[in-house]
């Protein structure tokens, strides 16, 4: 199998989240599905937020259908994955490159499309979006934001690849891929109760007016500056920069994380060295809060980026990896604590360090926002945790401004240190001592032995779907949706290798002579298909009787996939 992944055209975009809507109740798999309705909803760069919480730059925000399901899920606010001049087989990303099964792990930062593909894919999103929250009442289709993100040099970024692609979020009237959502859906204008041609005529080609910078570990000062400079003098919209953890030093970060029970994470003192210095950041940050001011633009920061640190227990292959999640939290609020003070509540913050349902509402209520989050959709309750964290903060008050409370911010940091919902347990302790490395176990049979469905909630790219058989349920793969980031394996109780060892359904009959999965390809009424070690092609009458029988539940349960 391939680990690039296939867009999903625009119009089966469209046509799934409507069928499975209509069938299922579900969108994408996403089966609590959020509507807000708000009279008093922030606003932030000029535009409306509904719901002060989203998803961070990542997995989830990749790919056109994944942006859909992290709306449908209680997303409004929208960062899209860090595009920059590399992309591809270029990034040297290894496989597996995702573990989330306590503080998350991962060694993919980028894109894994060229900016103009991605660009595509966010275009398919922001119309997707517009049409479900119209034609479902989700909630206001003019409610939610989608921030681009690029890296990781002003070099890079002024290239005519990167920077086109800044332009074209900023107005896309003029872009192939705008043209054809909206031709497609005019032409679809039958399927929609509450969708009409007004309403598709009116879709905004502004589709991002705010930018997260990210900058690679190391980035020097002046560099950071010069990207930041540009963006609001040249490129005119609002910007935040993504701040490292290693602003805290590295005496306070190894403090920190040994007083939380993270005494195994190892790191370096190298990357404090090369990193951006407290001392250089509070006054490049005050001079470009005084020119966002001149230039009528926002300018703030977001907390954090990951943290690298060393891989010594093979949790990830390759030679280093960058932390999230649980164990990012406690520096994350140091380094909210240090910035707030200095700025005397000024600087405008947003988040993404590990917040949970356990610190979610806390951060809002500190003038912390908007918060975005990953990892703890990459763990078993998958987007359904999205689900809840919108819930916990539909009836938050609306704040009026982007100060932050330093009183409030200061006793979280201070109140993190040995927060039992915050620290590595015993228990999460004595699992890490004994567990093992990526397993590379695979599972004979392509039926489960317990059907947990972890890897079907876990999935980033919504790659692995419920079937059932007349003897049982059994996990579908879908082929051209995944990029085996791998999350799944690591939550999987057989233990298997989900996108290697289910039946697989394949976009091209290339992906499935590349492949060793059991699992077919139908073009036309020819099926190609390989069965245990064989690859052949036949009618229906050909195939053998348990890929008859996941086509013919595919049939039913699922048209949308064919």
């Amino acid at each position: 199998m391939s680990d690039i992944m296939k867009p999903m055209p625009f119009e089966q975009i469209i046509r799934r989240m409507l069928q499975e809507y209509a069938m299922h109740g579900s969108i994408f798999n996403v089966g609590k599905i959020q509507k807000v309705q708000k009279s008093d909803a922030n606003e932030i760069f000029g535009e409306t937020l509904e719901l002060p919480v989203g998803i961070a730059a990542g997995p989830h925000t990749q790919l056109a259908h994944n942006i859909v399901a992290d709306y449908a899920a209680g997303a409004r606010f929208l960062e899209l994955k860090t595009v920059q001049i590399m992309y591809g087989e270029e990034l040297g990303i290894p496989k597996p490159c995702i573990r989330a099964d306590d503080e998350c792990y991962n060694t993919e930062w980028s894109s894994e499309f060229r900016a103009d593909r991605a660009r595509d894919e966010y275009i398919k999103a922001w119309f997707a979006c517009k049409v479900l929250a119209k034609e479902l009442e989700l909630g206001d289709p003019d409610g939610f934001i989608f921030n681009m993100s690029v890296g990781y040099n002003l070099e890079g970024i002024q290239t005519e690849l990167v920077n086109s692609f800044i332009d074209g979020l900023m107005n896309a009237e003029d872009l192939a891929m705008f043209q054809h959502c909206k031709s497609v859906l005019l032409s679809m204008l039958p399927d929609f109760n509450h969708v009409d041609e007004a309403f598709i005529e009116g879709i905004s080609p502004k589709i991002c007016r705010s930018m997260t910078l990210s900058t690679m570990h190391g980035c020097p000062p002046e560099e950071i500056e010069a990207i930041a400079t540009y963006l609001l003098k040249e490129k005119h919209i609002h910007t935040y920069i993504k701040c490292n953890p290693t602003l805290l030093g590295y005496e306070m970060v190894r403090d920190i994380l040994d007083q939380m029970g993270f005494d195994y994470i190892t790191f370096g003192r190298e990357q404090f060295i090369h990193d951006l210095q407290i001392e250089q950041a509070l006054p490049m940050i005050r001079r470009l809060m005084e020119l966002a001011e001149r230039e009528g633009l926002t300018f703030g920061v977001k907390l954090t980026n990951t943290f690298q640190v060393e891989i010594h227990n093979q949790e990830l292959p390759g030679d280093a990896m960058y932390m999230s999640g649980k164990a990012l939290y406690p520096l994350s609020i140091h380094v909210a604590k240090v910035l707030s003070a200095a700025f005397a509540g000024k600087l405008p913050m947003s988040f993404s360090g590990g917040a949970d349902k356990n610190n979610i509402q806390d951060l809002y209520a500190a003038g912390i926002w908007p918060i975005t989050v990953c990892t703890v959709l990459l763990r078993p309750a998958g987007l359904e945790n999205m689900f809840q964290l919108s819930k916990l903060l539909m009836d938050a008050e609306k704040k009026e401004d982007l100060f932050t409370d330093m009183e409030a911010i200061g006793e979280l940091a201070d109140g993190v240190l040995g927060n039992k919902r915050f620290i590595k347990s015993d228990k999460a302790r004595e699992k890490y001592d004994k567990h093992e490395s990526y397993h590379g176990v695979h599972s004979p049979s392509y039926r489960c032995r317990v059907l947990c469905k972890n890897c079907v909630r876990v999935c980033p790219n919504r790659t692995n779907e419920i079937l059932s058989l007349p003897d049982g349920d059994i996990i579908l793969h879908i082929d051209g949706l995944c990029n085996e980031c791998g999350n799944c394996q690591y939550f999987c109780v057989e233990p298997c290798i989900p996108y290697q060892d289910r039946i697989t359904l394949f976009p091209s009959v290339d992906l499935l002579i590349d492949s060793k999965n059991r699992g077919f390809v139908l073009e036309g009424t020819d099926f190609t298909y390989r069965w245990e070690d064989t690859v052949a092609t036949g009618g229906y009458e050909d195939l053998p009787a348990p890929l008859k029988e996941v086509y013919d539940a595919i049939k039913v349960q699922h048209p949308y996939l064919l």
